[in-house]
């Protein structure tokens, strides 16, 4: 099978690109400090991935890979200490029936060789992956995200209410109005964003995890998955949750999941075979697996462990997972995934400021878990 080459991308360059950032940085910014308020527990929250569910000890382990596949960290076979971030995807810190079933695994590991690309943290070892618990995301460009992150802190709540949910669609299909005609609008942002609606709620071991967005892969470009592996979701003890008698049901299956077996995940890419049906700059399309097949690249170990304890929240809640902190090999590419390395860089900046967190990468799992 043929593979894009890396070189044959070319980024889209927007002449408005850079004030519609600098515009989405001061929101965010904005949004984190006032989040202390709006969010009523005396403290900065993310203004997306707010409620954390738990941080667990983990490895990955690189195996001997074919060809086009042994690539960058992935090259030879290597094991990687690691932890994984579990939260919900919106800005809120509210009762698991109040949130919608939109999910993050961050995954960082310690140890990666290499020059990180977050250029004030080059020398730091870690090497995270921001994943989400869909395939396709509803934010293209520097200006879906300007006007969308106004939208989104209304979410679920504008979705659910009958005299909001319609103006609510309206306004996210026509950017507020900007786009005039049909032919303009965003329909498949539109239709991504609903897909996060059809996530049934369950234990937060058993999902697929994507990384919507794409990296590059070596000499190739790819986007990133883990899948739990063929004998994880069996072993799952506690598959329901239940959101309407506990408001916390997320937490508690996970803290009893991970306190009485082991788990493990298939770490996977899938190479792009055409930037025309498996575009790089519309992340609200899915990348057809017939033009190319999902492929096992590590695994995923995380041992039995007790994180009931409220310091494995304060943990969580410190640990910044972004996919910029990353290294040449795997520069995350498309202009949503620029806007990410600025934006997740401020928030965590302010968010840290704010809280009286020192803000400096851990060496280890054993830093952060004990």
């Amino acid at each position: 099978m043929d593979f894009v080459r890396y070189e044959a991308y070319t980024p889209v360059e927007r002449p408005t690109y850079q004030a519609e950032l600098d515009e989405v940085v001061r929101n965010v910014g904005r949004s984190t400090r006032e989040s202390v308020e709006r969010q009523g527990v005396g403290r900065s929250v993310r203004t997306a991935h707010g409620k954390t569910y738990g941080l667990v000890k983990a490895t990955v382990t690189v195996g001997e890979l074919p060809g086009p596949y042994a690539q960058g960290m992935f090259a030879a076979p290597a094991s990687y200490d690691a932890v994984v971030r579990y939260s919900n995807g919106l800005g809120h810190l509210r009762a698991d029936s109040l949130l919608g079933a939109a999910c993050g695994m961050g995954i960082k590991m310690f140890g990666v060789p290499g020059t990180s690309l977050l250029t004030d943290e080059a020398e730091a070892t870690t090497f995270d992956l921001n994943l989400i618990n869909n395939n396709v995301f509803f934010a293209n460009t520097a200006y879906d995200y300007m006007v969308i992150e106004r939208l989104f802190a209304e979410l679920p709540d504008a979705l659910v209410n009958p005299a909001r949910r319609k103006s609510w669609m309206g306004e996210f299909l026509t950017r507020q109005g900007t786009l005039e005609t049909p032919d303009e609008w965003l329909w498949d942002e539109l239709f991504a964003m609903l897909s996060f609606v059809k996530v049934p709620r369950k234990n937060l071991f058993s999902y697929t995890y994507n990384s919507m967005g794409a990296f590059r892969y070596g000499d190739h470009i790819a986007k990133v998955r883990t899948v739990p592996t063929p004998d994880s979701p069996a072993g799952i003890g506690h598959g329901g949750v239940d959101v309407l008698s506990d408001g916390e049901a997320f937490r508690n299956t996970l803290v009893a999941e991970a306190g009485e077996r082991d788990h493990s995940f298939e770490l996977q890419v899938q190479l792009n075979a055409d930037l025309t049906r498996m575009p790089v700059d519309n992340t609200s399309v899915e990348w057809p697996e017939q033009l190319s097949p999902w492929v096992t690249v590590a695994r995923i170990a995380i041992p039995r462990q007790d994180i009931s304890g409220d310091e494995n929240l304060a943990a969580a809640d410190g640990t910044s997972i972004t996919p910029w902190r990353s290294r040449e090999d795997h520069r995350p590419i498309g202009e949503i995934q620029r806007v990410r390395e600025e934006v997740y860089r401020r928030s965590s900046i302010e968010r840290h400021r704010l809280n009286g967190q020192p803000r400096q990468e851990p060496a280890s799992s054993a830093e952060l878990l004990g």
